[in-house]
């Protein structure tokens, strides 16, 4: 229980701090909870909280804990955020465990249950403390239905998982972090679930001391957030991005589909595949053109190693943006093997390129983050950069891993998200 107290005597500065890092409001606010029915923290007990948003009620039962880890409070909001769902855990020595809930919501004042078209659920704070004897990390569950999820792709601090029917966010750091607060996206992962009314939520964590115990203070955010890179975006109007690399620079290519409503390109780049990408060039276009329109830019001062670019197309007049998918070049050309250079896959009939120096047969597969195999395919790739369709791939969500192995290069490997909307 001495965590509970450590916690407290911070209380006062890390909400002060937390409760100006979210940029907006959630897009759900749970206070004021009620207990409606059973025991106090058992299992079994039935919270109620009014008005999540409105016309909405939100209920919370505890169905159960697991692995030495227990409820301490449903709801404590002196630190953190007012609005998210902060559930306390007593965390046992050898623990690995959690305390399960379900949220379900209702229309208001009602007991009829109302689907909600998109539930973001944003879990915070996910790290973890050292001992003498043993390290504790924190890691939750969240059940996963149509949807995506995302997190940062950097940082070292959480492993991020699918598997069956949970999106598994894990602390593999055990590094603390002082309060509760939005700013540190290196120990955050958002989960969000569609037309559901309904999911479970494990809130729970893993101690390897075997003295050590204490009470966590943990927060859930119904809110999405931005972790540096795109979000998930369909690709109606950019058809194909590719790009070489000339004697001077690189040269890129960008095919547009006919009649699109874009007047303005911006050409950006990053030294970084996760990194915030800055605005090299822009280009007016014609819009409704009637026709595939072939547009080039080229890039006269692209870094010697790795060069990431992507496309932003914008309608001036309304504000509407398109974002392609991100593509690497290397400009020093020193690479012989094969590269992929898709970061995002759509999920239906996707599209992902190769860059290849010498023609030839490859093996194409494509493993889910637990090594399972999805699909497997031979390609024959051309010299410059291929665009490979996958027109029976059944992605399913999240991130994947696609290896391609070639005749005379070891294989090689890229983790990419596929995009849903």
């Amino acid at each position: 229980m001495k965590g509970l107290f450590t916690f407290r005597a911070l209380a006062a500065f890390s909400f002060i701090f937390s409760g100006y890092s979210a940029s907006a409001q959630p897009d759900y606010s749970f206070n004021n909870a009620v207990l409606e029915s059973g025991t106090a923290l058992q299992t079994g007990a039935v919270y109620k909280f009014s008005l999540v948003k409105t016309g909405v009620d939100a209920r919370i039962t505890i169905m159960g804990s697991a692995g030495n880890v227990t409820l301490s409070s449903i709801d404590e909001n002196w630190t953190g955020f007012d609005e998210a769902f902060q559930p306390f855990i007593n965390v046992g020595t050898n623990a690995n465990g959690y305390v399960e809930f379900k949220v379900e919501f209702y229309l208001a004042a009602t007991t009829t249950k109302v689907t909600q078209t998109l539930i973001p659920v944003t879990c915070i704070d996910v790290d973890g403390k050292g001992y003498e004897n043993g390290v504790l990390y924190e890691q939750d569950q969240v059940q996963f239905f149509p949807g995506y999820y995302d997190f940062t792709m950097t940082g070292g601090n959480l492993l991020v998982t699918n598997l069956s029917s949970w999106v598994i966010i894990k602390n593999t750091s055990g590094i603390s972090y002082p309060g509760i607060d939005t700013m540190a996206k290196d120990v955050m992962a958002t989960v969000v679930n569609r037309n559901v009314s309904s999911f479970l939520l494990r809130i729970g964590a893993l101690n390897t001391s075997s003295t050590e115990s204490e009470v966590r203070y943990r927060s859930v955010y119904f809110k999405k957030f931005n972790y540096g890179h795109p979000e998930p975006l369909a690709l109606k109007t950019i058809m194909n991005l590719s790009g070489s690399k000339k004697q001077d620079g690189v040269e890129l290519k960008v095919l547009l589909a006919q009649d699109h409503s874009f007047n303005q390109m911006v050409i950006e780049r990053s030294a970084s595949s996760s990194s915030l990408f800055s605005a090299i060039g822009e280009m007016d276009i014609v819009a409704g053109a009637g026709s595939k329109t072939p547009l080039a830019y080229f890039d006269a001062n692209a870094g010697t190693a790795a060069n990431y670019y992507r496309v932003r197309l914008i309608n001036t007049q309304n504000g509407k943006e398109e974002l392609s998918n991100t593509l690497m070049i290397k400009a020093d050309g020193k690479n012989n093997s094969p590269e992929i250079t898709t970061s995002f896959l759509q999920p239906a009939n996707p599209m992902l390129t190769v860059r290849c120096q010498q023609e030839g047969e490859a093996n194409l597969q494509v493993f889910d983050m637990w090594g399972r195999s999805i699909t497997k395919t031979k390609v024959r790739l051309n010299s410059g950069y291929n665009s490979i369709s996958l027109p029976s791939f059944n992605a399913g969500r999240g991130y994947l891993l696609l290896v391609l192995e070639t005749k005379n290069n070891p294989p090689i490997s890229r983790k990419v998200l596929v995009q849903y909307f």
